[in-house]
């Protein structure tokens, strides 16, 4: 017999968001690559380093969690400072977001919280996680918990019977403004350390030397319970690698009913999508989890 629920998936770092409309919590505007026309050729030109972009942009991050503007300078030339990260995350060794059949760059940015809220009210809380071990080269990295409304010509704008003036916060959770309103939306961010030293990849010596079943890296910890806590979702796995069995499956600290009581269970199909293709897979939880958080 069959229990049927919904698993909804993310991809961090490096979430990316296909088609129009307004993104916050982006790099860049969901269209500039496409405006401007931006391909792989134009980034490697730009002649990036990851280390030092990355780091540059997360100092950025005030402590009240607005990204201060900032131009990023190199020997190729200055570049907005959301562009040199969106650019530096698209050619990631480990990211390489490029579409499959267009080949154009995925505008990239963080983990949505606001989002994910609004997506987990319509569709239960259970989440999956993949490429999680992209974070194994990060210093430092971050999560939109929120948006703040600022239009630059000062205007109030409404939705669903509130009023939008410049410094609204959007709050996870709450209704979500219309289209016009998120254009003028930035990202709220709350910054998290990385796990350099202690990666996550599957076929890391780290983690291949791993004892099984402990405990999974502080940072990696407090990026999931930040998620939990802000949006209300069950994050039941994350990706470390590129496989399909590069999944670890999550159980927190001193919880045994909901996880033991799915263990062994196929749960139903969910769907998969990579930014261009779809694919529908079927899940089974195992009946012992490999690692719990803190």
């Amino acid at each position: 017999e069959l229990e049927s629920l919904v698993i909804n998936i993310h991809k961090t770092p490096g979430s990316s968001r296909v088609g129009g409309g307004a993104n916050p919590c982006a790099f860049v505007p969901q269209n500039y690559f496409n405006d401007v026309n931006g391909t792989k050729e134009d980034f490697d030109k730009m002649g990036l380093d990851w280390r030092e972009v990355s780091s540059t942009y997360f100092q950025l991050v005030q402590p009240n969690g607005l990204v201060k503007p900032a131009v990023y300078s190199n020997d190729t030339g200055d570049y907005d400072m959301g562009v040199a990260m969106a650019a530096a995350s698209c050619v990631h060794p480990t990211h390489r977001e490029f579409g499959v059949t267009s080949g154009r760059p995925r505008v990239v940015g963080f983990f949505d919280c606001v989002m994910q809220a609004e997506l987990i009210s319509n569709q239960g809380p259970y989440t999956s996680i993949s490429a999680f071990d992209r974070g194994d080269d990060y210093d430092e990295y971050g999560l939109c918990i929120a948006y703040i409304y600022h239009h630059p010509e000062g205007k109030t704008m409404y939705s669903n019977g509130r009023e939008f003036k410049s410094g609204t916060i959007i709050k996870c959770g709450e209704q979500l403004p219309t289209q016009p309103i998120m254009a003028h939306c930035q990202p709220i961010i709350k910054k998290v350390s990385g796990w350099r030293d202690t990666p996550i990849f599957a076929r890391s010596k780290e983690w291949q030397g791993r004892v099984k079943g402990g405990e999974l890296p502080g940072p990696v910890c407090e990026i999931l319970d930040t998620i939990e806590y802000f949006t209300g979702t069950k994050v039941l796995s994350i990706g470390n690698g590129p496989r399909g069995d590069d999944i670890i499956y999550i159980r927190e600290v001193g919880e045994t009913e909901e996880v033991g009581a799915a263990a062994g269970k196929t749960l139903s199909s969910t769907v998969m999508s990579n930014g261009d293709t779809t694919t529908t897979t079927t899940t089974t939880i195992p009946t012992t989890t490999t690692t719990t958080t803190a």
